[in-house]
């Protein structure tokens, strides 16, 4: 019991030491947000105009983001961090995306908001990235590559796109990676049996089975739900295990008994609203991986 109990000490406190590593989120200024200098400030005032249009007009809430380096980060989950803590679009819509563009590390991904993904689609999302932006990057115009996507994106969602239907081969290659998830949550199924069905509890497997359903949630579900899969799966587990194991006991002995309640404190991970000091801020929208990554 005591190497079980060091061994969940140890993978919290890997858990704290690698949040507080992450690279931090920057403060959220207006529609263009350009701290790696990628932008003139003449394009920089065209393509704000061009968002602020399409916030008034549609209400989605599209922002630009460019950083130097990642750091090391997984551009995925930088990306989905940024956006939720900036919470762009509207609360009830979920109507908001970041672009953003990772300039040392040649790495671009347009985040997508869950309203928006119908019209922003993975495929969609992937084209403006590959096909407007891409082209213009190599080509050493970053002014241009940006407010061509930016113009890409408010077209698909005023309904107004130059951009052609996606060809079967775009929709073959845009297979959802979250089914790769459920199929790697349904491959954990036995091994979870194994350990809310024996007796004793198997720690080790209990715990040796934590990256792999993160590995599930994060596939599945995005970054931002893994580590509550993580949670769920750290709490459910023993408790599943000890209703059962007492009911085995109960049967075993042949009369009732009281069983001592087991129960756990609500987990909640409870954010306050983000507001800039110059004014703009987000509305509240909400992520779940939506969108498609590059590079340049």
């Amino acid at each position: 019991m005591t190497r079980a109990r060091l061994a969940f000490a140890t993978l919290l406190l890997s858990s704290v030491s690698i949040t507080a590593l992450a690279l931090g989120v920057p403060k959220l200024s207006g529609r263009v947000n350009d701290y790696a200098d990628l932008i003139s400030p003449a394009a920089e005032a065209r393509i704000e105009h061009t968002l602020e249009a399409l916030e008034q007009d549609e209400g989605a809430q599209l922002v630009v983001l460019t950083i130097d380096s990642l750091e090391g980060e997984q551009l995925e989950e930088y990306s989905l961090r940024v956006a939720e803590t900036w919470k762009l679009g509207r609360a009830e819509q979920d109507d908001g995306a970041l672009l953003l563009i990772a300039k040392n590390d040649r790495k671009m991904r347009l985040e997508v908001g869950y309203g928006l993904e119908p019209v922003l689609s993975d495929v969609m999302s992937r084209r403006i990235l590959d096909q407007v932006l891409r082209p213009q990057f190599r080509a050493g115009d970053f002014d241009g590559g940006v407010q061509r996507a930016v113009d890409a994106a408010d077209g698909l969602i005023r309904g107004t796109s130059t951009l052609p239907p996606p060809t079967e081969s775009d929709a073959q290659g845009d297979l959802p990676p979250r089914m790769f998830g459920v199929l790697w949550l349904l491959f954990l199924v036995p091994f979870v049996f194994v350990v809310i069905g024996t007796n004793p509890f198997q720690w080790f497997l209990y715990l040796f089975l934590v990256p792999f359903v993160f590995v599930g949630g994060l596939t599945s579900a995005g970054p931002s739900a893994s580590p509550f899969f993580v949670v769920f799966w750290l709490i459910a587990a023993p408790v599943v295990w000890s209703f059962f194991g007492r009911r085995r006991k109960k049967r075993k002995a042949g009369k009732g008994g009281g069983r001592a309640g087991w129960s756990s404190g609500s987990w909640s991970s409870g954010g306050g609203g983000f507001s800039s000091g110059g004014g703009f801020s987000g509305g509240g929208g909400s992520f779940g991986g939506g969108g498609s990554s590059s590079s340049w």
